[in-house]
C-alpha cells in the first residue's frame, strides 16, 4: 500500500455490530502510516539516517554500507544488509554507456509477497498475495537532477540555475528573508565532473541592500587547482544595509556572469529572479519567518530520491568503469546529536578495525566500550567479495574453403554445440597453422605476422563466433584476405563459462572448531586450561564462556576457574570469524 497523500487524516470509529470490510482495515493502517510519516517529514526531513555510504571497491563495482533514510513523503527507506554490486547487476546501467557522469539513487519501495487463494474476493481474482514487504529500489541514472527541486525540499529560497552543460552547473539559492543591518549569505552549488579544469566564475549586478562602495553584489569564485571534489557549495557573506520593510530582487537588472572552464570563457547578462524583504527587527525576522514555514513548503519534493552517490565514469569498448565516487553529492542526511553519559568532561576516543569476513558470512559490527577511559573501539567485518569458477570446454572445426578465388571470401561452420550448456560463454579461437613443418596455432591479428622478417607462416585470415545463449550452440566463421593452400583450414575453440561457487569449493572453505581436552575432571576451585582450534579461516581467535551461571569463569585464554560447587559444567567456545560456529568441551567439578 503506497502512500502518496498524507490526507484528510480518517480514522475509522467503532462501535458494536459493524461490519468491517477490507476498506476499514486499509483505512486503519493509512491512518497510522500517515501520521508516523507525516511527522518524520515535518520534524525531521528527508535524507540519510544513518550509513548508507558508497565507495568503489573497483572500478566495476560498488559497495553500498547498510543503513536507513527517510524520503520526501517520511517513509523511512532501510537496507538491512550491505550491498557488493557490478554496475551490469544494477537496475539502470543500461543508461550509463556515452555519458561520462551517472548518480546511485535510493527510493522506497514495496513488494506484494505470499500469493495466496482469494476464496470470495469481490474483484474476480481467484489469487491474492498476503503481506507486503517494506524495502528500497537502488538504481542509477544518467540523468541529472532538477536541482531547484533537490535545494526547495531542503529548505532553501530563490533558486536559481546560473550556468549548465556537461562539464559544469552552477546553481544560486539565496534567503527571501534578511534583517536590516544584519548578517547574509548566499551560496552556490557547484557541480562539474572529475575532469572538468578548475572553475573562476564572477557574477556582478546592482544591489540596493547590500552594502557595498559602488551599490554593485559581486560574487567571485575561484577554484584551487589542487581541489578533487565534484561536488561542493561556495558561500559568499555580505552585511545588508540599514533598511527598513523593504522589498528588492536580488540583482534587479539582472547580473553579468563571467566564467572561465581553463581555456573556455563564457560571459553572459542573466535575468535571476530572486525576491529579498528586509525585515524591521529580529523579532518581525522571526515572525515571518514562522508564516512562511507552511505545510506547502515543508512537504515538496516528494518524488524526489535520495542521491547516495555522485559516479565519474569512463567509458571503453569493453564497457563502463567508475573512475570515482562522490558520497551523498547534494548533503541528502540528516544531522544527529551523540548524547554520552559518560566521560562527558572530555573527549570521547573512537577506534576502528575491519576484518575479513568469507564471502559466504553475514556482516557484523561489534563494540568495545572502556567505562574508565571513554574509550570506544568498533570492529567490522566485511564479507569478501564472492567468487566464481569456471567451466571449460575446448574443440575444433574443420571449415571446407571455397574454390576458385578465395581473396576477401568468408566461409561459415554449421550450428555446433560449443559443451557448456545455454548461458552466455568466452570463446577464444585460433587458427591452425604450418611452421617449417610444425604445427602452430594462430592467436589474434594475423597481419602482426605478415612481413619480410616475421616469424612462422601464419594465415592471413580472421576468425569470430557467433554464440546462441538459449540453445547453447555458436557457429564459427573465416575471413580470408589471401590465398590459402589446401582446401581445409582448421579452427580451434576455446569456451569458458564462469559459475558460482559449487558445494565443493563452499566446503573447502568452511570453517570448524575444536577443543581439546573433551572431557576432563577438576576439584572444586581448581584450574584447567582448554584449547580451541579453529581450522578453515586466518582468524583463529575464539571467545569463551561457561554456559551454566553458576558454574565458575574462564578467561580469553581458556583457563577455566572451578567453582565450589561440585557438578558438570559445558565450556563453549565460538569462532570470532562466525559466531555461529561453536565447540563444546565438558568438565567434572569433584
Amino acid at each position: 500500500m503506497s502512500n502518496a497523500d498524507f490526507f484528510p487524516l480518517e480514522r475509522n470509529r467503532y462501535f458494536y455490530g459493524k461490519l468491517l470490510t477490507v476498506r476499514d482495515f486499509e483505512l486503519e493502517q493509512r491512518y497510522h502510516r500517515s501520521k508516523s510519516q507525516l511527522l518524520n517529514r515535518l520534524r525531521f526531513g528527508a535524507g540519510v539516517v544513518c550509513g548508507l555510504g558508497v565507495a568503489a571497491s573497483d572500478d566495476t563495482t560498488l559497495l553500498i554500507e547498510s543503513g536507513m533514510a527517510l524520503d520526501y513523503q517520511g517513509r523511512m527507506v532501510v537496507l538491512e544488509e550491505p550491498l557488493l554490486r557490478k554496475l551490469q547487476m544494477i537496475e539502470g546501467q543500461e543508461t550509463l554507456p556515452g555519458h561520462s557522469t551517472g548518480y546511485l539513487c535510493l527510493c522506497y519501495h514495496e513488494t506484494d509477497m505470499e500469493p495466496v487463494n482469494a476464496v470470495g474476493a469481490d474483484t474476480g481474482e481467484s489469487r491474492q498475495f498476503n503481506m507486503t514487504r517494506e524495502g528500497c529500489r537502488i538504481y542509477l541514472t544518467a540523468q541529472p537532477p532538477e536541482y531547484q527541486g533537490v535545494l526547495e525540499a531542503a529548505g532553501h529560497d530563490n533558486v536559481v540555475v546560473l550556468y549548465t552543460s556537461a562539464d559544469l552547473t552552477l546553481v544560486l539559492s539565496a534567503p527571501a528573508l534578511a534583517c536590516g543591518g544584519g548578517g547574509y549569505e548566499i551560496q552556490v552549488l557547484v557541480v562539474k565532473n572529475e575532469k572538468t579544469p578548475p572553475v573562476h566564475f564572477r557574477l556582478d549586478g546592482e544591489c540596493p541592500f547590500i552594502e557595498s562602495e559602488n551599490g554593485h553584489l559581486c560574487l567571485e569564485f575561484r577554484e584551487s587547482p589542487e581541489e578533487k571534489r565534484c561536488v561542493y557549495t561556495a558561500s559568499f557573506q555580505f552585511q545588508a544595509r540599514q533598511l527598513r520593510d523593504m522589498d528588492s530582487g536580488l540583482f534587479p537588472s539582472g547580473g553579468e556572469l563571467d566564467l572561465e572552464l581553463g581555456s573556455h570563457h563564457y560571459k553572459n547578462y542573466i535575468e535571476i529572479p530572486a525576491q529579498i524583504h528586509l525585515c524591521s527587527s529580529v523579532a518581525d525576522l522571526d515572525a515571518r519567518t514562522r508564516t512562511a514555514d507552511n505545510l506547502d513548503r515543508r512537504l515538496r519534493g516528494r518524488d524526489i530520491p535520495i542521491y547516495l552517490a555522485k559516479l565519474e565514469l569512463i567509458n571503453s569498448a569493453g564497457g563502463v568503469f567508475v573512475a570515482s565516487v562522490t558520497d551523498l553529492p547534494f548533503g541528502q542526511a540528516l544531522d544527529y546529536a551523540v548524547h554520552t553519559t559518560q566521560n562527558a568532561g572530555g573527549p570521547q576516543e573512537v577506534t576502528t578495525s575491519v576484518r575479513s569476513l568469507e564471502y559466504w558470512q553475514k556482516p557484523d559490527v561489534r563494540a568495545a566500550y572502556q567505562p574508565a577511559t571513554g574509550a570506544l573501539h568498533f570492529d567490522f567485518g566485511i564479507p569478501s567479495p564472492e567468487q566464481y569458477d569456471y567451466a571449460v570446454a575446448h574443440g575444433s572445426v574443420d571449415l571446407t574453403l571455397p574454390g576458385g578465388i578465395r581473396v576477401n571470401s568468408r566461409v561459415f561452420s554449421e550450428e555446433i554445440p560449443h559443451g557448456l550448456g545455454p548461458g552466455a560463454v568466452d570463446i577464444r579461437l585460433s587458427i591452425a597453422c604450418q611452421d617449417d613443418g610444425e604445427n602452430t596455432l594462430l592467436y589474434g591479428n594475423s597481419e602482426v605476422f605478415r612481413g619480410k622478417n616475421t616469424p612462422g607462416n601464419a594465415i592471413w585470415a580472421d576468425a569470430a563466433a557467433l554464440v546462441y545463449p538459449a540453445r547453447g550452440t555458436m557457429r564459427i566463421g573465416l575471413w580470408l584476405h589471401d590465398t590459402v593452400e589446401g582446401n581445409r583450414v582448421t579452427v580451434h575453440y576455446f569456451a569458458q563459462k564462469p559459475e558460482r561457487d559449487t558445494s565443493r569449493l563452499l566446503a573447502q572453505r568452511r570453517v570448524s572448531l575444536a577443543i581439546t581436552p573433551e572431557f576432563s575432571h577438576v576439584s572444586r576451585r581448581g584450574t584447567l586450561r582448554f584449547e580451541a582450534e579453529v581450522t578453515g579461516s586466518e582468524d583463529t581467535r575464539v571467545s569463551w564462556q561457561v554456559r551454566e551461571q553458576n558454574g565458575g569463569s574462564i578467561d580469553r585464554n581458556g583457563i577455566y576457574q572451578a567453582p565450589e560447587l561440585p557438578g558438570t559444567y559445558e565450556i563453549i567456545a565460538s569462532a570470532n570469524v562466525d559466531e555461529d560456529i561453536t565447540a563444546s568441551a565438558f568438565v567434572i567439578v569433584d
